[in-house]
C-alpha cells in the first residue's frame, strides 16, 4: 500500500470519526434539552404545589376565599395578605408565560397554566387585584393576560365550587 493510499484511508477514517462525533454530540444536546425541560417542569410543579399548600393553611384559606370572592368584610391586614398571595400566583404565571415564550415550557404545560389562570381570573376579587397590580409585570405578560384570559373569561357571579363538588359527590357515590 502506497503512502498516498494510506493518506486517503486515514482521511476517510477521520471523516467517519468526525461524523460519529457530531451524531453523538447531537444526541447529547437533545438529551440535555429534555433534561432541562423536565427540570423546568418539575420546578413549576413544585412552585405551584407549595403555593397551593400554603394557601390551604386554615388562616390563609379563609383570607384567600374572602379575598377572591370580594367579601366586604375583608380587613386591611387580610387585604395585605391577599395581595401577597395573589402576587405569588401572578409571578408564577409570569414565569410560566416567559418560559413558554422562550421555548422552555411546552404547550401542554402552558395550556394547563392558562386553564388554571382562567379559573382564578373569573373570581372578582382576583380580577380586582390584577387591575390594581397588573403594571408590576412585564408588558407582554400583562397584554397576554388581559387579551387572552381576562377578556375571554366571564366574571363568576356567585359560583360556588363547594356546592358543585357536593352535588358531584352525591352523583358519583354508590347508593
Amino acid at each position: 500500500m502506497s503512502l498516498e493510499q494510506i493518506s486517503y484511508i486515514s482521511q476517510i477514517a477521520a471523516s467517519i470519526a468526525v461524523v460519529a462525533s457530531l451524531i453523538y454530540l447531537a444526541r447529547q444536546i437533545r438529551q440535555t434539552e429534555r433534561n432541562q425541560r423536565a427540570i423546568i417542569q418539575q420546578g413549576r410543579a413544585d412552585r405551584a404545589s407549595m403555593g397551593a399548600m400554603s394557601i390551604a393553611s386554615p388562616e390563609m384559606a379563609s383570607v384567600f376565599r374572602k379575598g377572591i370572592t370580594g367579601d366586604a368584610g375583608l380587613t386591611q391586614e387580610e387585604f395585605d395578605q391577599l395581595l401577597m398571595m395573589c402576587r405569588a400566583l401572578l409571578l408564577s404565571g409570569e414565569d410560566s408565560f416567559l418560559q413558554h415564550k422562550a421555548g422552555l415550557l411546552d404547550s401542554r404545560a402552558f395550556d394547563s397554566w392558562v386553564a388554571g389562570a382562567r379559573v382564578y381570573m373569573a373570581a372578582p376579587g382576583l380580577r380586582a387585584v390584577w387591575k390594581l397590580t397588573g403594571n408590576q409585570y412585564c408588558a407582554e405578560y400583562r397584554d397576554f393576560v388581559n387579551s387572552n384570559i381576562v377578556h375571554n373569561t366571564p366574571v363568576a357571579h356567585g359560583a360556588d365550587a363547594f356546592a358543585a363538588w357536593q352535588k358531584l359527590v352525591l352523583e358519583i357515590r354508590p347508593e
